[in-house]
């Protein structure tokens, strides 16, 4: 018969004692031997580390239900528990050595210890880690000190379970005159939604002692029931600028939820919701929150699925402020349609410096539609990426002559499009006659060949400062690039040149005879 067993780990205490003793000789034995140090406190770090690796072990034991048949050998959960708690031991063990390494290399110097950041504390590591109550004090302690005055918290990458979130509240009761800032993204994985969702609402209701300005909740994956169980945050924080719910499982219901709870979205600067599921059905109520938003600076919903008719709407609640300084909708379909409503927008956007449409679909004529309302309204613009938007040849004249009217341009990114030789070439041109501070350019993946190539690098060649060039996943023949190189190596940039392991050099052909003339012409105003 099958039965379903829920595993709870238990070691006898002699061997938990055991394994801190030897932990215990083994670091002091590092420290000595190897560093030549005598340290203290390899006994508490070592008991430390004991419990750190047990509480795993046993949250595994308790969010994991095995099942069985009888006499199919049920001790097997238990050992790969053990394992589990073996694992985590040596890891965290290895991780202490490498530290006192460190410790004795910097006491060996002239007392350059570096100093804590008393504004900022943070939690953020590669080590998943869950938090129980004993460990939170532990790792909280900074503060809970009298008088401490931190103004940034960060708790993630840690997981809080119901008593460790009750330690947070302690911590942001102490330090609740200064905290500001509090990001609480991933601060939920490998627990029971309800334990999860239980911690996530004892944490933000945690904060309303404080007068936060900045929340990030992001990669929960909490949904609707996590956005609700942050309702006293978003009800009673009242001053709250920056607002992040990336991978969140932000659906329609759940981005309603946020619209109908956010108390002050009057106050809201930074909105980011990317990597979500939100659709155009979710993305009207984002819109609809946008719209309440006359301050924004900085939205970002890359990844939400919404379509053209989600873009419109996000355009039209954009507008109803002029202080959006980035944007970022890469990965959305927005299509042709979506993009022309957006170019609207984006011309009443003088401080506008950041925009990324990538894998955008917008197509040749929204494209050129985006780029000349960038360039007529956007005067500050430093970074354009048009990557992946199916931009033909057709399309290049127009978001060529864009190009040329921006001024400030430092990053400009149109691979994986359809441009070819001569439209690299257009582009080339206009970033010269624009006279922009370029430092970045990849027109990788873009059916470039010899003529292309030569007219990026002789444009680079004319940038002193320039960082990067990228002319990957093109036919660029093998003399091609040796010119390229040579032009780069002229003017001292030999290292700016991306990889170019994926050209196919097999793929270079000459020129059309109609471009010709017009290509050589172009590399002609592009020589030093």
């Amino acid at each position: 018969a099958q039965s379903t067993v829920t595993m709870v780990f238990a070691i006898p205490k002699e061997q938990r004692d055991d394994l801190v003793s030897r932990m215990d000789e083994h670091l002091a034995a590092i420290g000595f031997h190897m560093f030549g140090h005598t340290f203290s406190g390899t006994l508490a770090k070592s008991q430390e580390i004991e419990e750190r690796a047990f509480s795993v072990a046993e949250v595994a034991s308790i969010t994991t239900t095995e099942s069985w048949s009888e006499g199919t050998g049920a001790g097997r959960p238990v050992i790969e528990l053990t394992r589990l708690y073996i694992k985590k031991a040596a890891e965290l063990m290895k991780a202490e050595a490498v530290r006192l390494g460190e410790v004795a290399a910097e006491s060996s110097g002239a007392g350059d210890q570096e100093v804590a950041d008393a504004d900022n504390f943070d939690l953020t590591s590669s080590d998943r880690e869950f938090y129980t109550q004993k460990r939170a004090e532990q790792v909280l302690a900074p503060l809970m000190v009298k008088g401490a005055a931190y103004s940034s918290v960060k708790l993630c990458t840690k997981s809080f379970g119901i008593d460790a979130a009750n330690v947070v509240t302690k911590a942001f009761a102490n330090i609740a005159k200064t905290l500001k800032e509090v990001d609480l993204s991933d601060i939920m994985a490998g627990r029971p939604e309800a334990e999860g969702l239980k911690a996530m609402q004892i944490i933000t209701e945690a904060t309303l002692g404080a007068n936060i300005t900045s929340v990030d909740v992001s990669d929960n994956a909490f949904g609707e029931k996590g956005v609700r169980a942050c309702t006293a945050m978003l009800q009673q924080q009242t001053a709250i600028q920056s607002l992040s719910f990336i991978n969140n499982g932000i659906s329609e219901q759940a981005a309603r939820a946020i619209l109908e709870l956010l108390a002050s979205p009057q106050s809201l600067k930074k909105f980011h919701l990317g990597k979500n599921m939100t659709g155009d059905d979710g993305t009207a109520h984002v819109a609809a929150l946008l719209a309440k938003a006359p301050n924004m600076e900085d939205f970002m919903m890359y990844g939400s699925r919404f379509t053209a008719d989600g873009a419109a709407m996000l355009a039209k609640g954009l507008a109803v402020g002029t202080s959006l300084k980035k944007i970022d909708l890469n990965d959305n379909n927005i299509n042709e349609e979506g993009g022309i409503a957006l170019a609207g927008m984006l011309y009443k956007q003088p401080n506008m410096r950041h925009v990324n449409f990538e894998m955008t679909s917008l197509g040749p004529d929204a494209a050129g539609a985006v780029a000349s309302a960038l360039a007529a309204g956007c005067p500050q613009l430093e970074y354009l990426n048009l990557s992946a938007c199916d931009i033909t040849p057709e399309g290049v004249p127009a978001v060529a002559k864009a190009i040329s009217a921006m001024k400030n341009l430092k990053v400009l990114n149109v691979a994986e499009n359809e441009f070819g030789d001569f439209g690299v070439a257009q582009i080339c041109v206009a970033l010269k006659m624009s006279g922009c501070p370029l430092e970045e350019l990849d027109v990788s993946n873009n059916e470039l060949m010899n003529a292309g190539a030569v007219a990026a690098a002789r444009l680079v060649a004319s940038r002193p400062g320039f960082k990067s060039l990228n002319l990957n996943e093109n036919y660029i023949s093998d003399e091609g690039i040796e010119e390229v190189k040579s032009v780069l190596d002229g003017a001292g940039l030999s290292t700016v040149l991306g990889s170019l392991d994926l050209n196919d050099a097999d793929m270079a052909d000459e020129p059309e005879d109609d471009q010709a003339a017009g290509l050589d012409a172009m590399l002609d105003h592009l020589k030093l």
